[in-house]
């Protein structure tokens, strides 16, 4: 099929691509007259530089065939496509395309096929989104059941109790799809997301939990996110986390019916993002109201036996800091702890830091991070702390230290002062490290499993050997009901029982199944001086009249399938041949009555499309007619190149 967005035009000439050579002359003698009175109607006819150099072209209808437009259709339609990301299919960062470029429907068509050769796909958000989603990775702390369970239920109470649960890619990150069965203003669906989530305790932030569309403020594109159905998408229940469908397992057309089905039946209503603003604004005033009755303190006359506990110390990161231990830490400055975090991730980003960052690192390493999985280097790892210190300024001082710069050797005798520092209580006993100590009744627990692991085990194993068969190590891990790690950790078991079996099975197995028969070998026959058949004569004739068959069924699809292509070719030809006679009858005199009549005639053949691709260039040739009209009605007016 030839398509205008297919060649290359500028003023002055129009260059084919080499496919297009090949192609029949009548084809092309009938697009050529349309074009020059598309030039006629508009005036100029851009070249764009999207398609400056045209690819090996998709096979579109092998992935989608004809009868799956409106399901492409509504699923394209989801997206954004300035200002897209790619990433190599062989690892590495996401890249930002100009904001100018435009994401053409092919590639997104190549990238959910799993047949784009080069990059994974991303768009990013417009100004109304007909989707969220909450990007939840692989090492988040609520990358877990439970985790998982809490967030479906503060969206449900929310109003918000549709949605469905993908992973991203092979990674085994999560894409919690909230669907809504109109556009969204992305920034007011982003913003009362992201307060629902912050004033239910939820952290939102970057690789623990995302919140798209993510459309940026003051200039900036966003963020964008990664298209589904690409190469390690999969389908997941919600409530056991099993894998319901791979992507790979299925095909293009088959997951594309599975992603619609789901963007129909989990739909939410646009009354349900109103239930989520008013939801959001009421659990807003209830906290606010929480602070100033826990704030207001009236006086009493009762003198409590009990000493109570001091308050809390004031910070800016104290809610932050509770989150990520789940409760304070004993003696922990929060401001300090969360300072020596930002210097652990950024490096010193400014002069005159270095003492600042030694003390609150200091801080950070003592207490640690569960969050980033590093660990607390408390009483007893001063000299660790010190290493620690000491080797991140060396990394990450990014030039912001004179002292580091010159090399000076005081540089670093602030940090030894720092990591040896002990409060007044500590000081004169030898620091004892801290080592963590399993409860007597976790071992004793440990021990009981254990035991009755290997009673079973050995109870299996016995019934087996009744049946005096060789048997698998996956029929004695089903017998003794354990996971196959536990199998092969009580071995020694049953290893010994396993081969002597094995070997007398083999032992009595005649010559056909022991060796090759008629090999020379010591223990075998010697060899047979005539061929025998590998095969009875009349299995071999089933499998010929089979073969027969097999190769007639083919040959009947190929006939058919060349016979549709003909059919089809033949109402393309025939389209536009209808369509190269009406823009015939269109030149620069004529006027707007005319033009009316025109689009009329146009959007009848629009309808009468035999496919996908001359809808397309019918769109394109009632566009510039239309644009044509406005510019005979409303006067002559500047023309600019569009993005």
């Amino acid at each position: 099929m030839i398509l205008a967005d297919r060649i290359q035009l500028s003023s002055g000439f129009c260059s084919f691509p080499k496919w297009l050579k090949n192609r029949p002359t009548v084809r092309i003698g009938q697009l050529i007259p349309i074009l020059e009175r598309v030039t006629v109607i508009t005036g100029r006819v851009e070249a764009r530089s999207d398609l400056a150099s045209v690819p090996v072209r998709f096979a579109r209808k092998q992935f989608f065939p004809e009868g799956w437009e409106l399901c492409l259709s509504e699923f394209l339609g989801l997206f954004h496509r300035y200002g897209y990301i790619y990433r190599p299919l062989s690892g590495g960062s996401w890249y930002s395309a100009n904001e100018k470029w435009k994401l053409s429907d092919t590639e997104i068509l190549k990238a959910i096929s799993c047949a784009h050769g080069r990059y994974f796909i991303g768009c990013r958000a417009g100004k109304a989104s007909r989707f969220a989603v909450l990007d939840i990775d692989a090492g988040s702390r609520y990358h877990n059941p439970g985790s998982l369970s809490k967030i479906l239920d503060v969206l449900s109470r929310a109003g918000l109790g549709r949605s469905s649960l993908y992973r991203s890619s092979y990674s085994g990150g999560w894409h919690l799809y909230i669907y809504f069965s109109e556009p969204i203003n992305s920034a007011d669906l982003r913003q009362q997301l992201v307060k629902l989530l912050t004033l239910n305790d939820f952290q939102v932030g970057k690789g623990q939990l995302e919140v798209f569309p993510h459309p940026g403020q003051g200039g900036s594109q966003g963020l964008g996110l990664r298209l589904p159905l690409q190469q390690g998408f999969a389908w997941l229940d919600k409530r056991t986390l099993e894998v319901d469908y791979e992507r790979h397992e299925l095909s293009a057309t088959r997951a594309l019916e599975l992603i619609i089905d789901s963007l129909e039946s989990d739909t939410n209503s646009f009354a349900d993002f109103q239930r989520l603003k008013t939801h959001v604004q009421e659990l807003d005033a209830a906290k606010s109201q929480a602070k100033v009755l826990g704030a207001s303190r009236t006086a009493s006359n009762i003198l409590p036996f009990k000493k109570t506990t001091p308050d809390v110390q004031p910070g800016e990161f104290v809610d932050f800091v509770r989150a990520v231990f789940q409760q304070l830490p004993p003696g922990i400055i929060t401001d300090n702890w969360y300072q020596g975090r930002l210097y652990h991730l950024n490096g010193l980003t400014g002069p005159s830091q270095r003492a600042h960052a030694i003390e609150t690192l200091g801080h950070y390493l003592f207490y640690g991070d569960p969050s980033r999985q590093l660990p607390a280097l408390g009483y007893g790892y001063e000299q660790e702390r010190q290493w620690a210190i000491e080797e991140f300024l060396r990394i990450h001082h990014n030039g912001q230290s004179k002292e580091l710069n010159a090399g000076r050797a005081d540089a670093m005798t602030q940090v030894e002062r720092a990591t040896h520092w002990l409060p007044e209580h500590k000081r004169g006993d030898e620091p004892v490290r801290y080592t963590s100590k399993r409860p007597i009744s976790w071992v004793r627990e440990n021990a009981n499993r254990q035991s009755g692991a290997r009673k079973r085990i050995m109870q299996a194993l016995e019934t087996l050997k009744k049946e005096d068969r060789q048997f698998t190590t996956v029929e004695l891990q089903r017998a003794a009901g354990c996971a196959r790690d536990t199998l092969y950790k009580h071995q020694d078991i049953w290893r010994q029982d396993y081969e002597d079996l094995a070997s007398e099975f083999f032992a009595i197995c005649p010559d056909e199944y022991n060796g090759v028969e008629g090999a020379a070998l010591p223990e075998s026959k010697p060899p047979a001086t005539t061929q025998t058949a590998d095969m009875p004569p009349e299995r071999l004739a089933a499998r010929r009249i089979a073969y027969e068959i097999s190769m007639r069924n083919a040959r009947d699809k190929k006939r058919a399938s060349e016979e549709a292509a003909g059919s089809l070719e033949g109402a393309e030809d025939a389209f536009m041949g209808e369509l190269s006679r009406v823009v015939n009858d269109v030149d620069s005199e004529t006027d707007a009555s005319e033009l009316k009549t025109v689009l009329v005639v146009l959007a009848t053949l629009l309808s009468r499309a035999p496919n996908y691709e001359c809808q397309v260039f019918a769109q394109e040739i009632i566009s510039r007619v239309r644009s044509r009209l406005e510019g005979l009605q409303d006067g002559p007016q500047a023309m600019g190149r569009s993005p």
